[in-house]
């Protein structure tokens, strides 16, 4: 099965039939089934899964959408195995299609629920890694969309950061490691709750969408202990028309 002019119908959860589109990333080694309206995927996921550097161990993709983060991470890295959380059924089922489409379903455990329902459920200290390309605003701050896929994946209205965040320090194994992305207007608010989850030392990058643009993303790889804060340069997506060559070689999924 490829990619080529395929669409298909499948309930989008809201009870109404959605187009599905099929497309790839890191020069077609990566295939994502998402909607063709509402939730779609963004370069957030690929460029976090860049900046985080393998190996990844066990890991965990919490909130996975349609899979991205999770497939970039098991392919930048075979002998990664992974779960990935999904609470959206219908996300969840395009998830499970792209794990199998791309050879990944031996090494990467789809699931239907809530992540803030599962991570208790698990060991304590179990993950090497967990990653995530949270929703962006509190449930104050923007205009929520009526359409639950589209709210769900950008409002916290089922992953508030405090709760996540806490809840993901549990699953790590004492050197691992907590990646995120977030907006950067809100660093703020990210490391307090990192700091209240025992995660201060962090590595981190800024992005901005080209230069002299104020920065709009944070990538943030945090682990336990004491606060430190490692500040790489920032991230540059565009120059001009193109993408710049560090985002450039992301996409064609250099290590």
């Amino acid at each position: 099965m490829g990619c080529e002019d395929r669409a298909d119908t499948a309930d989008s959860g809201g009870g109404s039939a959605a187009e599905v589109t099929c497309d790839t990333l890191l020069r077609g080694r990566v295939t994502v089934f998402q909607p063709a309206r509402g939730y779609r995927f963004s370069l957030d996921p690929v460029l976090l899964a860049g900046f985080l550097t393998p190996p990844y161990g066990d890991f965990v993709d919490l909130g996975a959408g349609c899979g991205v983060l999770g497939f970039v991470l098991a392919t930048r890295d075979p002998h990664a195995r992974g779960e990935a959380i999904e609470l959206q059924p219908h996300l969840a089922d395009l998830l499970a299609r792209g794990a199998q489409i791309n050879g990944l379903h031996e090494r990467l455990t789809c699931h239907v629920g809530d992540f803030l329902a599962w991570a208790p459920r698990q060991s304590e200290g179990s993950f090497d890694l967990v990653a995530c390309n949270p929703p962006f605003y509190r449930l104050e701050g923007g205009h929520l969309s009526p359409k639950r896929e589209r709210a769900l994946a950008h409002h916290e209205l089922a992953l508030p950061l405090p709760a996540w965040t806490a809840a993901a320090a549990r699953l790590l194994a004492p050197q691992g490691r907590l990646g995120v992305v977030f907006p950067a207007s809100r660093d703020g608010e990210l490391f307090e709750a990192l700091t209240n989850a025992g995660l201060a030392h962090v590595r981190m990058r800024y992005a901005r969408p080209s230069p002299g643009r104020p920065r709009h993303r944070l990538f943030v790889e945090a682990r336990p202990g004491p606060t430190s804060r490692e500040v790489e340069p920032d991230l540059v997506v565009h120059e001009g028309e193109a993408f710049s060559p560090d985002v450039s070689r992301l996409l064609d999924g250099a290590l």
